[in-house]
């Protein structure tokens, strides 16, 4: 399912880190059929991850003692149906998460966990998960975990850009080529560009 599922169709994790990075406009024309993704195919890093994920997984589970009860599980959000999250691991402790990465020898567990944040906090806020183990390689010499925990504020404020995200995708208005995260107020509801206020769809009419 997770092969098959058309990306455009919704806001995953790998699109939560890059409406937190700004990366706002190339993924608007992805997502409205106007640009292609990149193709990673001959991505030497991703394509380590990819083949990797299950000896990550199991090695977790001999590190840890934590059972891996569901791999590769998509979730939808029932409050926003488009946003959703392909989850590499369900764990066996009550509503705990695993994600798994493989990265270079010469980054950290704090430096990896920063990367992935908003990936980490979508998969979060839409499971509704009170954890979420970062198991991460380090080239082929190092091995680490980071507990991750709900980030309420910073949820909140990637909720708002991914409603915002979602209602131009929606109705066909480009955004800016970069956009602040740090500029959305989640009290408010609204994003402030800089010259003007755009205010965010209320919850109920979504």
């Amino acid at each position: 399912m997770k092969e098959k599922f058309d990306r455009k169709q919704g806001i995953g994790g790998s699109d939560a880190t890059r409406l937190y990075n700004g990366d706002w406009h190339d993924l608007y024309l992805e997502k409205i059929g106007e640009k292609e993704p990149d193709d990673l195919s001959d991505v030497l890093p991703v394509q380590m991850g990819i083949h990797t994920e299950d000896f990550n997984i199991d090695w977790f589970t001999r590190q840890t003692g934590i059972e891996v009860v569901g791999k590769q599980i998509q979730i939808f959000s029932r409050k926003y149906p488009f946003m959703y999250c392909n989850i590499d691991g369900v764990l066996s402790e009550p509503k705990a998460l695993l994600e798994c990465k493989h990265t270079n020898a010469f980054t950290n567990e704090v430096k990896t966990a920063e990367k992935y944040k908003a990936q980490l906090q979508h998969y979060l806020m839409i499971y509704g998960a009170s954890k979420i183990y970062l198991s991460i390689l380090f080239g082929n010499m190092k091995y680490g975990i980071v507990e991750v925990l709900p980030d309420k504020k910073f949820q909140n404020e990637l909720e708002s850009a991914e409603v915002l995200f979602w209602h131009l995708v929606q109705t066909k208005q480009p955004p800016p080529d970069y956009v602040e995260f740090k500029n959305f107020d989640s009290k408010l509801q609204e994003f402030n560009n800089g010259r003007e206020i755009i205010p965010l769809l209320t919850r109920a009419s979504e």
